[in-house]
C-alpha cells in the first residue's frame, strides 16, 4: 500500500516543525504530517519530550512453547486473576504465559525465570489434560508497557497537533490491535473517529486531573 518499514532502525528524536514532524532514525530523516507514538515500552519517553509525562511502568511477561500436540483447544484463553493464558496454533504447539520474567541490568531486556516457567506449566496441566506430559521447548520473555489503570492511551495529544499517541495496553494490546488501527487510521486521514475513545486521553495523568493536582511518578 505505499508504507516503507525500516526494521531495526531507532527514533532518536522527534520535533515538531512548520508543516508537520522531523524525525531522526538511524541514517534516516523522515519528516511527517501526523506521528503516532506506538512506542510500547519505550513510549513514555516521547510523551514526555511533548510536555505529556504518564505513569508508565514496565513489565516483562514470559511465554512457554509447547511440543505440537493433537489439537484440543480451538480459543485463545485466559482466566482473569488466575494467573495463565493459553492458545493452540496450527501446528499443534500450545504458547502458555502467565508470569513475569526478570529484567537484566540493561531494562529493554529481560530473561525467563525457571521458577515461573515450571508455575506456567503447573498451572496450565492443571486446566488443560493434554499438558500434563507435554514438552516445553521453547522459552522467551520480552518488554511491554502497563498503565496504572490498565487501559491504553489512545488519541490525540493534547499538546501537539498533529501527534497521536497509542501505547500502555498492559498486555491486552494484541487482541484489540485491529480495532486500534483502524481507529488510528481515522484519526490521521480524518482528525476523528466515530469510536468513542475519550476514556483512553492521555489527559487523564496530567497533573490537573490528579488528586492534589500532581502527576504520581512510578
Amino acid at each position: 500500500a505505499g508504507a516503507e518499514v525500516l526494521e531495526n532502525t531507532e527514533v532518536a528524536g522527534v520535533s515538531r516543525t512548520f508543516e508537520g514532524f522531523a524525525l531522526e532514525a538511524g541514517d534516516v530523516a523522515v519528516t511527517a504530517r501526523s506521528v503516532i507514538n506506538s512506542a510500547g515500552a519505550w513510549a513514555d519517553r516521547f510523551a514526555r519530550a511533548f510536555n505529556e509525562p504518564v505513569p508508565l511502568e514496565r513489565t516483562y511477561p514470559s511465554m512457554i512453547v509447547t511440543e505440537p500436540l493433537d489439537p484440543f483447544l480451538s480459543v485463545n484463553i485466559g482466566i482473569e486473576g488466575g494467573g495463565i493464558y493459553a492458545r493452540q496454533v496450527a501446528r499443534g504447539n500450545v504458547v502458555v504465559g502467565g508470569e513475569r520474567a526478570t529484567p537484566l541490568d540493561n531494562p529493554d531486556y529481560s530473561r525467563p525465570r525457571s521458577d515461573g516457567a515450571l508455575t506456567i506449566m503447573q498451572r496450565a496441566s492443571e486446566l488443560f489434560g493434554p499438558l500434563r506430559h507435554a514438552q516445553a521447548i521453547r522459552f522467551w520473555s520480552g518488554t511491554e508497557a502497563t498503565m496504572p489503570d490498565r487501559n491504553p492511551v489512545l488519541g490525540p495529544s493534547a499538546t501537539t497537533p498533529g501527534l497521536i499517541h497509542a501505547f500502555g495496553f498492559s498486555g491486552a494490546g494484541f487482541q484489540i490491535a485491529p480495532g486500534v488501527g483502524e481507529v488510528l487510521a481515522e484519526l490521521v486521514r480524518d482528525g476523528q473517529t466515530a469510536t468513542p475513545i475519550d476514556a483512553f486521553a492521555i489527559t487523564r495523568f496530567s497533573p490537573a486531573s490528579q488528586p492534589g493536582g500532581a502527576l504520581k511518578q512510578q
